[in-house]
């Protein structure tokens, strides 16, 4: 089943990864890589990949947008969680393309699958598969402590010591330092 996001570019199929349909090109779409993205700034998940995987915690059972954030939240043990402005969308797409229904629960709309929903995730279930592995490796723990604990500790104590508003220029610089430092050595990994 063609996708109902992915319209085909016209043409020649064979056409160098460039011009305005070149997001829309490749498994994950513009970030290559998989659906995490690879380069500084880029989001955490691609914005296909994210849509994939909505619709797959749907499947599972129906559910809402605050869910779906909370399930991802609970996978990434709180170092990651994706904003009602990405999800809320997402969920609005799926449902203009007929793979999801919604229907009101209280202040909440739930949503549920489609048979169209259905039969167009069969035929994503390899991408899916491929999003899930990598999301069970980035969640994955390290010895004792896993990253997400790790990432959640620092940003903790680095808010800690900017609401204090005690650090003077000197220990700022410091800061900024220890900072780059960490960056570049994770990206030498």
């Amino acid at each position: 089943m063609p996708s109902p996001f992915r319209p085909p570019p016209p043409g020649d199929d064979e056409a160098p990864d460039c011009g305005p349909r070149a997001a829309f090109r490749g498994l994950f779409g513009r970030h290559r890589g998989g659906p995490f993205g690879r380069w500084r700034g880029a989001r955490m998940f691609d914005s296909g990949a994210l849509r994939l995987l909505a619709l797959g915690l749907i499947a599972e059972e129906p559910r809402h947008g605050y869910d779906i954030i909370r399930v991802l939240r609970a996978r990434f043990q709180g170092s990651y969680s994706p904003s009602p402005g990405s999800i809320y969308p997402i969920l609005q797409q799926l449902s203009d393309a007929g793979l999801v229904t919604s229907s009101s629960h209280g202040p909440r709309r739930r949503f549920a699958i489609t048979e169209a929903g259905k039969s167009w995730l069969a035929g994503q279930s390899a991408e899916l598969d491929a999003i899930k592995v990598q999301l069970d490796e980035a969640a994955s723990p390290i010895g004792e402590q896993a990253i997400g604990e790790a990432i959640r500790d620092l940003r903790q104590a680095l808010f800690s010591k900017m609401r204090e508003g005690a650090l003077d220029a000197g220990q700022a610089r410091r800061l900024r330092d220890v900072l780059e430092r960490a960056r570049r050595e994770i990206e030498d990994l």
